[in-house]
């Protein structure tokens, strides 16, 4: 059993860097095609800023892609500087989905990235 002392010490090394996570509820569905451009040249231009860490579609099966909502993770100092970012989102402010944000500390885990010169190519998992 780990007590709270090794905990601590595994704790220790860990990222603990904060974001905040965006879960979106699908609220009116009707206008998502229309405003789907719009979404994501904003999106866009989140990620470009450095404000986007990653965002996408929950997909239910035999749904369509954002049927089920989503979430995006943001770079943010506060909670207030990431409903200032979201108020830009033609899919939060047209009432297509609501937004619950939601403080997380990124602790643990990673991703590998592999590029070729040879062919251009590269590979995240």
């Amino acid at each position: 059993m780990t007590t709270p002392a090794q905990a601590q010490a595994l704790m220790q090394g860990m990222l603990k860097k904060n974001l905040y996570v965006v879960l979106r509820t699908p609220v009116d569905l009707s206008r998502i095609n229309e405003l789907l451009p719009a979404h994501l040249e904003w999106a866009i231009q989140c990620e470009r800023r450095g404000e986007l860490f990653a965002s996408g579609p929950f997909v239910a099966e035999g749904g369509a892609p954002g049927s089920a909502g989503g979430m995006s993770i943001f770079r943010a100092g506060s909670v207030e500087e990431v409903e200032r970012i979201l108020s830009g989102d033609p899919f939060i402010h047209q009432g297509v989905f609501a937004a619950e944000i939601k403080k997380w500390v990124l602790m643990e885990g990673g991703f590998t990235l592999s590029v070729r010169f040879s062919d251009q190519s590269y590979l995240l998992r």
